[in-house]
């Protein structure tokens, strides 16, 4: 079991490692949370010991283990028909659940209400959100309006300086808004939900 330290030195690698497109040095981890190269090397220590990192040479003098890399994976066994049957095709291989949906700037939130059901997105499902304050056209957005309510629609915005909130379900109405009055919060990238 991991001390909430260590766990912060590794999800700081992994964060560094996402965004610069290589494994930080120590330095570079203990600059981002505020920690000393010598205690930084003792976490490292530690994480290499209970195999989340292993040893290598180079500047950063570790890497992330196989095992650890693969937590969070599930494996991925080919396509499966929703319509009339396909063959059988075995395709092994695994999916990383961690770097399909995890990554800097993005959260979770639960889904209330049938409004995006035909877009595949259900009452009590959870969508994965990009945090960020622009969309395009068509997109998928988390938009607060008056900086009241927050609501998940596709987002269509007009040349007459009009959003347009669309639900994914023909029994609803779109919404309007002033431009003005609907903040974009971040575009979803993914949807999931358990039986």
């Amino acid at each position: 079991m991991l001390t909430s330290k260590q766990s912060l030195v590794l999800q700081t690698i992994q964060h560094l490692a996402q965004k610069m497109g290589y494994l930080p040095t120590l330095e570079e981890v203990g600059q981002e949370i505020g920690i000393g190269r010598s205690t930084i090397h003792k976490h490292i220590r530690t994480l290499i010991n209970n195999n989340y990192l292993q040893e290598a040479e180079g500047k950063a003098a570790y890497q992330l283990s196989e095992a650890f890399e693969e937590e969070g994976s599930l494996p991925y066994m080919g396509r499966i028909a929703a319509g009339c049957p396909i063959e059988a095709i075995p395709d092994q291989q695994n999916i990383n659940l961690a770097k399909l949906f995890c990554g800097s700037n993005r959260y979770v939130l639960k889904v209330t209400g049938d409004s995006m059901i035909e877009a595949g997105i259900w009452d009590e499902d959870y969508v994965v959100i990009q945090k960020q304050n622009v969309a395009r056209e068509g997109n998928i957005i988390v938009a607060l309006v008056d900086n009241y309510e927050a609501t998940l629609k596709y987002f269509h915005p007009k040349d007459t300086g009009v959003v347009e909130l669309r639900p994914a379900n023909s029994q609803m109405q779109s919404m309007f808004y002033p431009a003005d009055q609907v903040a974009i919060q971040g575009v979803m990238i993914g949807v999931f939900r358990s039986y």
